[in-house]
């Protein structure tokens, strides 16, 4: 049996996993970048891309029903915004984790083409917004509210 001496990783190293556990502890705790805890404001992940004729936005809305999203464009920029209510109260200290999210989602998103906002679309189905949006020659500012399908 051979013996194989043990070394202590660089001690450069050892800050950037120090701060990998912080942020990961951070994220658990739902403080990281999207809120500060319960009742606050946070971005769902996103796709964006174009083809030939369109902008695609794929949207996370986990849990989220469709009357509940409000979608609007104006100026090639979509917003998408949706709260997330409770819907049962429970004793906190019967909890043993608490991970779930409820608050208000939204997220603004500079679109990559200018876009005909008269030919925006949304679908949400299985937790994914989809919003397909017709390229146009020249953008139109007066802005509008797209309903979910």
């Amino acid at each position: 049996m051979s013996l194989i001496r043990w070394r202590r990783a660089p001690l450069t190293s050892r800050p950037f996993d120090m701060m990998d556990r912080l942020m990961d502890e951070l994220e658990r705790h739902g403080l990281t970048s999207w809120g500060w805890g319960e009742d606050q404001e946070y971005g769902p992940a996103v796709d964006v891309y174009e083809t030939d004729d369109e902008v695609v936005v794929k949207a996370q809305m986990p849990g989220v029903k469709k009357d509940e999203v409000e979608l609007s464009v104006q100026e090639n920029t979509l917003t998408i915004r949706a709260e997330m209510k409770r819907e049962e109260e429970v004793d906190e200290e019967g909890y043993f984790r608490r991970e779930l999210r409820y608050g208000t989602l939204a997220r603004t998103l500079p679109l990559p083409a200018d876009i005909d906002e008269e030919q925006v679309s949304a679908t949400l189905a299985d937790g994914i917004l989809e919003v397909h949006a017709k390229k146009a020659e020249k953008p139109e500012t007066a802005g509008r509210k797209i309903e979910v399908e």
